[in-house]
């Protein structure tokens, strides 16, 4: 299964949504390019929905970590949510759970944000 992805801009919040297997820069370039795009118009606050991924390797966790600085050296915040099963023991192995804002659901995640 291949990557992809698909943001929504919803006012000042961005919902960046993730699908499939990732595991290399390459796959994820056009959507570090958006985030950017975002911040630059003065967005900070981003929902990443993993309801979709079903594989992650540790360049997709420096993915999230780079969302995540870049987001917070703005004054942002990132909240991540549907994380499944595989990627959520990852992110425990890893120690990243204790970093990220994690929410169960989307509408959990615009809560935290608002």
């Amino acid at each position: 299964m291949s990557f992809s992805f698909n943001i929504k801009k919803e006012k000042e919040l961005i919902h960046v949504s993730l699908e499939g297997n990732l595991m290399s820069k390459q796959q994820i370039q056009g959507l570090l390019d958006e985030v950017d795009f975002c911040f630059e118009e003065g967005i900070k606050k981003i929902i990443i929905d993993l309801s979709g991924m079903k594989y992650m390797n540790s360049t997709g966790l420096s993915i999230l970590i780079n969302i995540f600085t870049q987001a917070r050296n703005r004054g942002g915040e990132v909240v991540i949510t549907n994380i499944p099963e595989k990627i959520n023991q990852l992110l425990i192995i890893t120690k990243l759970n204790s970093i990220f804002n994690i929410e169960d659901t989307v509408e959990d995640a615009r809560k935290v944000l608002t």
